[in-house]
């Protein structure tokens, strides 16, 4: 089977991309042709086939594009307009050159099957060739579609010409047959997973570890973020609760990694607050936050909005708890037994559930149980599994059965 992929932005940096990484790796350690289209401001080195259409980032001799990658709301590798802030004329320009990287693919690649991931634009450009396509929504793409109103015909037009389109969640399936007008017997969910083999409890020298991001204080319990930088995971909310928890007898410090556009803002706010146990590390990748969820005492995600929340899974994977916004995946993936639910922007009930965490030694108690319910629950083999499935049944529909070792 030939699969091409393609999404609007890079391979890391965002859930999105880590999704689409992650399945085009597995899909080729299990014997798949792979293809996938990208953003990027230089070629991806990956261990399957991968194209990128080129932007600008003031720094990138070569590009395709002489702006940088257009965003939903913020991408920490993008310092690009919002998509609803592009010109008519870049506008036409994202698609044109868009289109021409899809068409060579297509011709060259000769794909059996496209999944396209976001319910944006790339879509409906596919509408115009004759190959069967799925579409993987991400959550969020529906701010984007309520915004910014030029891509609506695009959007819809696209989402529309799909053979399936896959949910994370069942809230997720139940907000795009309303805002798109789908047929509910064309959208299905395939809940997420993660990476069990690398996402687990391990040993680590947590001293060495913080020194390496040059903290000396090491000796105190640590309390974990790690996201994107904006508006919509509540990150003030735990800068604010940090103020009150940071004064308690186990002066927990508070670990913030990644970035966004509000990084200078909640950096401001930290030190308006006077926090000096609060630390920004910057963005991570997978083999830094798997060190990272195993020397925190608890994990927060205080989101106010979040379609799924790969990353708790990712901490429980590794047996942390998590303190998480009652929103979204969060509100159906974390428990009382392995976290906590948040009113989001509650920073006050954060402050007092954080320190409860700490004192009790939940961490401790809940480890074991914690890494097995994401082992029995969101096995990310599991994930793929049901996509390949869904492949299967796209092709037989369309007369074009595979043989499953190609």
């Amino acid at each position: 089977m030939k699969i091409y992929q393609m999404m609007h932005f890079p391979l890391a940096g965002a859930g999105t991309g880590i999704y689409v990484d992650t399945l085009a790796k597995s899909l080729a350690q299990k014997g798949r042709q792979v293809k996938v289209l990208c953003s990027g401001h230089c070629p991806p080195n990956k261990p399957y086939s991968v194209e990128a259409v080129l932007f600008s980032n003031g720094e990138n001799d070569k590009f395709d594009l002489d702006f940088d990658i257009p965003v939903f709301a913020s991408h920490p590798l993008s310092k690009g307009e919002k998509f609803g802030e592009l010109s008519k004329t870049q506008r036409q320009a994202y698609f044109r050159v868009f289109r021409g990287k899809i068409e060579e693919g297509l011709s060259q690649f000769r794909p059996d099957i496209v999944h396209v991931h976001h319910g944006w634009v790339i879509a409906s450009i596919l509408v115009e060739f004759d190959v069967p396509y799925i579409i993987t929504l991400h959550g969020t793409e529906y701010y984007a579609f309520k915004n910014y109103k030029d891509y609506t015909q695009d959007v819809l037009r696209g989402l529309h010409g799909a053979e399936v389109i896959v949910a994370l969640t069942q809230d997720e399936r139940a907000q795009a047959i309303d805002a798109y007008g789908l047929d509910p017997q064309k959208i299905i969910v395939i809940k997420s997973g993660t990476d069990i083999n690398m996402f687990k409890p391990l040993e680590v020298d947590k001293e060495s570890l913080l020194k390496s991001y040059s903290i000396e204080t090491v000796d105190r319990p640590v309390v974990f973020f790690g996201g994107r930088l904006t508006d919509q995971k509540g990150v003030d909310t735990l800068i604010r609760a940090a103020s009150i928890y940071s004064k308690t007898d186990q002066k927990p410090i508070t670990l913030i990694a990644g970035d966004g556009n509000l990084r200078s803002d909640l950096e401001q706010l930290a030190g308006e607050l006077k926090l000096e146990s609060v630390y920004f590390l910057g963005a991570q990748n997978h083999e830094q936050m798997v060190r990272l969820f195993n020397v925190a005492d608890v994990a927060v995600m205080p989101s106010i909005l979040e379609a799924f929340g790969l990353v708790a899974l990712e901490a429980l994977a590794c047996g942390t708890p998590v303190i998480a916004g009652n929103v979204g995946g969060f509100a159906r993936n974390v428990n009382n037994e392995i976290g906590y639910l948040m009113k989001p922007g509650d920073s006050d009930t954060l402050a007092q559930k954080i320190t409860t965490f700490i004192r009790d030694g939940f961490k401790e108690k809940v480890r074991d149980k914690a890494a097995a319910y994401i082992r029995q629950n969101f096995s990310w083999d599991k994930t793929v599994e049901n996509i390949e499935k869904l492949y299967e049944q796209v092709l037989g529909r369309n007369g074009k059965g595979s043989d499953s070792s190609s």
